[in-house]
């Protein structure tokens, strides 16, 4: 990286070739829930909806690298799906150890399958506008206007982030 100019997306949308900054997630979430916390002062939102909104702004900051295995937010991913399926498995089992383990390890092996078959190469499509723009439109028809704008502010700053140039 190195601040070299490098365009990494193979299609006819995409931002300026700019160097490619290195942030990690604690830049990204600083960056989103600060994006998110100004966007909501321009919008004129109560001090609870403003919290919200830098909250989402924030967390949806660290989204764009879910491609990443490394990354913050796929541990996180990982953590919930591991707990999501452990009880899913022990009430399907009716808290049955032995079923249990079977169902666990089942679920297990299916999600490691489609994560290794699936994940998008890092700062492939999850770090493209389009994408942001459509799962922000996702987000506006399941959970409405506040939502989708916060989501927005957050994965953009990280998209905008990646492409600013280095300052040291």
């Amino acid at each position: 990286m190195n601040g070299q100019a490098v365009c990494r997306q193979q299609s006819s949308i995409c931002l300026p070739c700019l160097p490619v900054s290195e942030m990690d997630w604690k830049a990204h979430l600083a960056l989103g829930a600060a994006s998110g916390a100004i966007a909501a002062l321009l919008l004129g939102l109560s001090q609870s909806q403003a919290l919200l909104f830098l909250s989402i702004s924030g967390f949806s900051a660290l989204l764009p690298d879910l491609d990443l295995r490394t990354s913050k937010a796929s541990q996180v991913l990982y953590a919930l799906a591991l707990a999501l399926m452990l009880a899913s498995a022990l009430l399907l089992a009716g808290f049955e150890p032995g079923r249990a383990a079977a169902y666990f390890a089942a679920a297990a092996a299916f999600f490691l399958v489609l994560d290794l078959l699936f994940r998008p190469a890092h700062r492939g499509i999850m770090h493209s506008a389009l994408f942001a723009l459509a799962c922000s439109a996702a987000a506006y028809l399941l959970l409405g206007w506040l939502f989708s704008a916060a989501f927005a502010t957050g994965y953009l700053s990280h998209l905008l982030a990646d492409r600013a140039p280095r300052l040291t």
